[in-house]
């Protein structure tokens, strides 16, 4: 069996929701920490179905970003 680039492609994909989620969890504020800690919780215990359920529902129960 020959590696491909599309090889590549198909596993980083799915994978872009998960990383794309944690950032934004990482990076904005939430009503209380439990909820920031679930979130990335439940992101990371399923992590290409928890990214996308946070695309969807999550991300608009972020407050705000954090301010550094």
């Amino acid at each position: 069996m020959t590696f491909a680039w599309w090889h590549l492609l198909v596993a980083a994909v799915p994978m872009v929701p998960t990383f794309w989620a944690l950032w934004h969890i990482w990076a904005h504020e939430f009503a209380t920490p439990q909820q920031k800690s679930g979130w990335f919780a439940f992101v990371v215990l399923l992590p290409v179905i928890g990214g996308i359920i946070y695309l969807f529902t999550g991300r608009c129960k972020a407050l705000g970003r954090v301010q550094r």
